[in-house]
C-alpha cells in the first residue's frame, strides 16, 4: 500500500489502521511504503504506472482530488480506479494550548485587527490549503499562510509557537491535544460530533464554513473487476470488526464506507465541491503537462 505523504500524519496514520486490518481480512501481507512528495503527486503517480493486477494499491487522502487544480504537475483522477471511500472527517482549527483564545470567535476578532500578522501553518496542494483559504475567505482576515510538508511538521510548530494556527482534520492533533501542546478551537462540521469530542463548530462561532477531508483505496487503472471486488470485499470486512474500529475511535477519525456507484458519485462530489471553492479562491494553477 503506497502512501503519498510521510510517516507519522494523519494519512499515514490512518492508512496503516486500513493496512493491519486488511491484512487480516485478506490473510495476506500488506506492506505500507510512504512516498512523499510534490502534494501527494509523486506517491500517486506510482500507483498509478503499476501493473493494473491489485498488489500495488494507493492509500489516498482529498489530496487526490485537489492536487489536480493546485500544482504544476498535478496526477489526474482518471489515472485510478477507486474501490472504496474509508474515512471522513471535518477540517479542524487548532493553536497552541497556551494561545490567548478561548474560542474561534476570539480568535477571527483578534486576527481582525492585526491583519498580515498571524501565521497559519498548511500543506499547499493538500486539502488543509483549501479549508485555510476557504476559512480565511468566509472569516474576512488576512492571513500569512506557512506551508509544511505535512500535518505532524505543522502541528509541531504550532505546539512551538512557530505559527499561530494550524488546519488538518481532528486526528492530527491527537497526541499533542493529549499531551496538552495544542487545542482545536473548532470543526468546520455541520453539528458538533461526540466523535471529535463535541468540538465547537465554525458555524456556531459566525464563520459559515464546512469542509472536510477523506481517504480511499485506489488501485490503476484498468485493474480488473474480480480483483477490486476482492479488495472491496476485505475492505468492508475490515471496517465490520470491532478491532479496526477501535483503532479507528482511538485515532479519532470517523469510518465512512462506501463502494461501487456509492462510492464513485461521492468522488465526483468531491471533485466537484473542491474544483469550484479552488477557482473561486483564485487558487488553480496552469498544468504543465
Amino acid at each position: 500500500m503506497i502512501i503519498p505523504f510521510p510517516a507519522g500524519g494523519r494519512t499515514d496514520v490512518i492508512g496503516r489502521i486500513f493496512a493491519q486490518s486488511l491484512q487480516e481480512a485478506l490473510g495476506k501481507p500488506v506492506a505500507v511504503i510512504n512516498k512523499p512528495g510534490a502534494s501527494s503527486v509523486l506517491g500517486s503517480n506510482e500507483v498509478s504506472e503499476a501493473t493494473p493486477d491489485g498488489y500495488t494499491v494507493g492509500f489516498f487522502s482529498t489530496a487526490v482530488v485537489t492536487a489536480q487544480y493546485t500544482v504544476p504537475t498535478p496526477l489526474s483522477l482518471k489515472s485510478f480506479d477507486l474501490v472504496a471511500i474509508v474515512n471522513a472527517d471535518p477540517a479542524a482549527l487548532a493553536v497552541a494550548e497556551n494561545a490567548p483564545w478561548k474560542s474561534l470567535k476570539d480568535l477571527v476578532a483578534d486576527a481582525k485587527n492585526k491583519p498580515g500578522v498571524f501565521r497559519l501553518g498548511m500543506i499547499p496542494g493538500a486539502s488543509s490549503q483549501i479549508f485555510a483559504s476557504g476559512f480565511t475567505r468566509a472569516a474576512g482576515l488576512d492571513i500569512v499562510s506557512v506551508p509544511f510538508k505535512g500535518d505532524t511538521d505543522g502541528a509541531i510548530a504550532l505546539a512551538g509557537h512557530n505559527i499561530d494556527v494550524h488546519f488538518a482534520v481532528p486526528v492530527s492533533y491527537k497526541s499533542l491535544v493529549e499531551s496538552k501542546k495544542v487545542r482545536i478551537l473548532a470543526v468546520a462540521s455541520d453539528a458538533p460530533s461526540p466523535v471529535y469530542g463535541n468540538l465547537p463548530t465554525f458555524k456556531g462561532n459566525g464563520v459559515d464554513l464546512t469542509v472536510g477531508a477523506f481517504h480511499g483505496i485506489f488501485v490503476p487503472t484498468g485493474t480488473p473487476p474480480a480483483v477490486k471486488q476482492k479488495l472491496a470485499d476485505g475492505l468492508k470486512t475490515a471496517v465490520e470488526s470491532p478491532e479496526l474500529k477501535k483503532r479507528m475511535e482511538d485515532a479519532g477519525a470517523a469510518i465512512v464506507f462506501l463502494q461501487g456507484d456509492e462510492a464513485t458519485s461521492y468522488l465526483a462530489k468531491q471533485d466537484e465541491t473542491y474544483r469550484s471553492i479552488i477557482e473561486a479562491l483564485g487558487l488553480r494553477v496552469a498544468a504543465t503537462h
